[in-house]
């Protein structure tokens, strides 16, 4: 049995001089990256994600992820305001579910660059992604309607503005 092992090359690193100013210092400084404990570790660690948020936006998965980091920190804390505060809103929680699924669609629909068809195409797709996220958001916040947006931080306010014909089953009878 014969077992091939890909040879790793390891790439010396070089120095590079870099200049700050103190807000951008103090930023990269105070940001928290995980993994990173100093400030070239910081660096190295934006930079590949740079690099790989460049090279992986048509691909679906590794833009759904860099969607989901885009949105981690406005999640975490709408988390922990409302653990402090005793509150839950199910439109919120819903919204920021989809937020990073729809961004994360758009930044990998359009990957064809064929020619008119493919752009057409391309399009066309884009339009039916589109349409079938927003339309389940719809859905899913007109279902909050028909239930008085139970669950939310202000559902008299929400019905009020709502206004967009949601009666409940009871009254289709």
């Amino acid at each position: 049995m014969h077992i091939k092992l890909h040879e790793t090359r390891t790439v010396p690193k070089q120095t590079v001089t870099l200049r700050l100013d103190e807000d951008d210092l103090t930023f990269l400084s105070q940001v928290e990256i995980t993994g990173a404990a100093n400030l070239s570790e910081k660096i190295r660690t934006l930079i590949s994600e740079a690099r790989a948020q460049r090279e992986g936006m048509h691909d679906p998965a590794a833009a759904h992820d860099f969607a989901r980091r885009l949105f981690a920190r406005v999640d975490r804390q709408v988390h922990a305001a409302e653990m402090e505060h005793g509150l839950r809103s199910e439109l919120v929680h819903r919204v920021m579910a989809w937020l990073p699924d729809i961004t994360a669609f758009a930044l990998s629909a359009c990957r064809n660059s064929g020619g008119d068809q493919d752009t057409r195409a391309s399009l066309q797709s884009l339009e039916s992604g589109l349409a079938e996220r927003s339309l389940s958001l719809s859905e899913s916040i007109e279902q909050l309607g028909k239930s008085g947006f139970r669950g939310c931080y202000r559902p008299e306010a929400l019905a009020k503005r709502a206004n967009f014909g949601v009666q409940s089953d009871a009254g289709d009878e």
